[in-house]
């Protein structure tokens, strides 16, 4: 009998303890979050309210594909179940693009400065060359839209520059055979020879920018072995037609070879 009364007792205390819990914690009771991605932040403050939830602005970034102010991205994300009182946590679009600061880079090398630019968060837009008989391919300076501009100078970050380099009158350099390749790659190669990539003459099945950037080469002017000087311009022919690029390329290679 004690034994019997002692496991009623513990039930019933179990029960209870389970009964209180469930109870103080609103078991079973719970508010879906609503999808709030790409709305502004006026928008969505009462309609949370209203739910009996409240957010936080953890994070920002920006971007030109979205409203600015808008929300990025939400955590927990629409649609999941949630107590009320919960802080949806917020990632919005920044109101106003982020600012770099521009790299000090004049007397630097090419080599050292192209990099530079890139670790920087600007972009290689051109380079220019003048003569100077004391270094060929230093850093003279910088240009933004055609105009001088100091290191240090805040832009908006993703930018073009153009660097302003010396040239040594005799010196040239060879142009690479860059057939077969992405533009974007092309462009690149270019600029680590002194080159720049110059005007597109045709292009076949590009309707987009991206399309150009993921274009292959299937001529250049001038020609790949030809001597030029520094920072002359190599004039392309592209096709987004990759089976083309690749038969091109094996071409190259099987010719190379013989």
């Amino acid at each position: 009998m004690h034994i019997a009364l002692i496991l009623i007792v513990l039930g019933a205390s179990v029960y209870l303890v389970l009964l209180w819990a469930n109870t103080y914690t609103d078991h079973g009771e719970a508010i879906e979050v609503p999808a709030i991605e790409g709305m502004q932040i006026a928008e969505i403050e009462q309609e949370l309210l209203n739910l009996g939830l409240t957010y936080e602005i953890t994070d920002s970034v920006y971007s030109d594909v979205i409203d600015r102010g808008s929300i990025v991205s939400q955590n927990p994300s629409g649609g999941m179940k949630v107590k009320e009182g919960r802080t949806i946590f917020l990632t919005v679009n920044s109101m106003l693009p982020e600012m770099v600061a521009v790299p000090d880079l004049e007397g630097k090398s090419r080599r050292i400065a192209l990099p530079l630019i890139e670790i920087a968060g600007l972009v290689l837009d051109e380079l220019k060359y003048q003569p100077d008989e004391s270094c060929t391919d230093c850093v003279l300076g910088l240009l933004y839209e055609g105009e001088p501009i100091e290191a240090g100078t805040e832009l908006r970050k993703g930018e073009k520059i153009s660097l302003i380099l010396g040239r040594q009158s005799n010196v040239r350099t060879t142009v690479p055979d860059i057939g077969g390749i992405t533009y974007a790659d092309a462009r690149e190669l270019l600029s680590g020879l002194s080159l720049n990539m110059g005007a597109i003459i045709y292009c076949n099945g590009c309707e987009t920018q991206e399309d150009t950037l993921k274009g292959y080469i299937l001529n250049q002017t001038p020609n790949s072995g030809d001597e030029v000087k520094l920072g002359s311009f190599i004039d392309v022919y592209l096709t987004t037609d990759t089976a083309a690029a690749k038969s091109l390329r094996a071409y190259k290679d099987t010719t190379a070879q013989l």
